[in-house]
């Protein structure tokens, strides 16, 4: 246990029965929070190097198998103006 940490339960076991639970619900809420962004930070990544992966295995095997498009083919339907 970090001395920061000793400290804190130094600090609640001081603490009311009350504030106690006051501060277990804050804990809770605070502790969820947390979670639940590292889950969806976790799946953020997940999904990106998914979708890299499989978009470079694609785009590896139409140039393997010669299914390219000429660069000049590309720019046809996009209007700059």
């Amino acid at each position: 246990m970090t001395s920061q940490l000793q400290q804190a339960v130094n600090i609640v076991q001081n603490l009311s029965l009350v504030e106690q639970l006051e501060l277990l619900k804050i804990l809770s809420i605070s502790i969820q929070k947390t979670h639940s962004l590292e889950v969806q930070t976790q799946n953020d990544i997940k999904d990106d190097t998914d979708f890299s992966s499989e978009s470079f295995r694609k785009s590896w095997q139409q140039a393997v198998t010669g299914k390219t498009l000429p660069i000049s083919q590309l720019w046809e339907d996009i209007n700059l103006d």
